[in-house]
């Protein structure tokens, strides 16, 4: 809500003057600061709620501009502009200062008043060794007791303390991630938009070697074009999946999704790479009308990608000349369950329980051909996509034929309602 309505507006005899208080408008600079770290506290324009009420008769200086987008920026503008910084400013650092938290990065001396517990269990222990010195038995015991209890505190603290680095290290990399989303954006659009061009002038590039006399040469000119006229084919193939799946991604609105639609359009998405790699698709998904919880679309159309780009991995290790996957989509209690099937590799029983955790791959530097090479992400951002809607993500038992199973399960509409 406060990255929607957040932020200070100003009205202007009862009328809302823009931009003042948009999200992409700063007029406080309290986005600038806070991205800066010179201020530490939570004290970004979403972190606020409210609004400035101005009058022609009580503020004559403040005017709009003729365009009635803004404030003339004048010394009044400038004054009501700092003195509002103002007041959010010492709101928000007296709220930090209430809760003993740092509040500026400058800020010098400051000790902060959260202890570690073990720190807390040496400092017991400390106390009960120098009052309790020779004490007997029970004693002894007790400072056994408490030596034990400091050494588990330090062990829970250490495992917090890699999960937190773990937890960091992966939320830079989906920062990352979302940036090259925008960028992948731009390329799919460009990439439509020059299609039709390139296909013309392939078309013009056959007829110009249909008119070599050399015929070897003809012959292996036709060979590069056919080279390049599949080359341009992967390629649109791709920039339609991005095209198709950033406009399913512009509303953010969940719907619940037809499973048997959602795998219908992704297997002909890829209909034509697959059959270049000689993949076979079986679908199997009963009832038909299996529908999930409301979700983005986008969202089940990246779990089917991640599986398909491992599974195409995993086949291509395995140098298996039939290549074979099968997708099934089954109810089981409120939830749905779609399982993802190929005659690769497999997954070693003892890396089962860790392919889902972040960064971790057995692929590192292969490339399947439709995602490129992996980043290790693509199985945890499936566990996550899965939990968000409650459902799990784990390896499963392989039918016959099959080397490695993968399931994906979210509610269904029916069991979500």
């Amino acid at each position: 809500m406060g990255r929607e309505f957040g932020g200070v507006r100003i009205y202007r005899n009862g009328f809302r003057v823009q931009p003042y208080g948009e999200p992409s408008d700063d007029w406080l600079a309290l986005a600038y600061d806070t991205g800066r770290r010179n201020l530490l506290v939570p004290a970004n324009n979403f972190n606020f709620f409210g609004h400035v009420v101005l009058s022609a008769v009580s503020n004559p200086l403040l005017e709009e501009t003729s365009s009635r987008e803004g404030l003339i920026e004048n010394e009044a503008f400038e004054e009501l502009r700092s003195f509002t910084r103002w007041a959010l400013e010492w709101a928000a650092l007296r709220v930090a200062a209430t809760r003993k938290r740092k509040q500026r990065a400058g800020e010098k001396g400051f000790t902060s008043t959260r202890v570690r517990p073990s720190t807390v269990v040496d400092e017991i222990l400390r106390r009960h060794d120098s009052t309790h010195n020779a004490t007997g038995a029970e004693g002894t015991s007790r400072q056994d007791d408490l030596r034990q209890l400091a050494q588990v505190v330090r062990q829970y603290e250490a495992d917090v303390e890699a999960k937190i680095a773990a937890s960091i290290e992966y939320e830079e990399m989906l920062r990352i991630l979302a940036s090259l989303g925008l960028s992948i954006s731009v390329f799919g659009h460009e990439v439509k938009g020059a299609e039709s061009a390139l296909l013309a002038n392939l078309l013009l590039l056959e007829d110009i070697i249909g008119e070599v006399p050399d015929n070897r040469l003809q012959h292996d000119l036709r060979s590069q074009h056919a080279d390049l006229q599949r080359s341009a084919e992967r390629l649109f193939d791709i920039g339609g999946y991005i095209g198709a799946l950033m406009s399913r991604t512009e509303s953010r609105e969940l719907r619940d999704l037809s499973v048997k639609g959602a795998i219908d359009r992704f297997t002909r998405q890829f209909e034509n790479y697959m059959a270049k790699q000689r993949v076979i698709f079986d679908i199997d998904v009963e009832p038909e009308e299996l529908r999930t919880t409301p979700m983005h679309a986008s969202e089940l159309d990246s779990v089917l990608l991640n599986f398909l780009t491992n599974a195409i991995k995993s086949m291509k290790r395995a140098k298996v000349d039939d290549r074979r996957i099968r997708i099934e989509a089954r109810r089981h209690g409120r939830h749905i369950v779609v399982a993802f099937e190929d005659n690769g590799m497999g997954i070693p029983e003892d890396l089962q329980d860790r392919v889902f955790d972040p960064f971790f791959t057995t692929t590192m530097g292969e490339d399947d051909g439709v995602a490129g090479p992996g980043t290790g992400l693509g199985l945890k951002i499936v566990s996550d996509v899965a939990e968000s809607y409650g459902g799990t993500a784990n390896v499963g038992i392989p039918t016959e034929g099959y080397a490695c199973r993968m399931e994906f399960s979210v509610l269904s509409a029916e069991g979500a309602a």
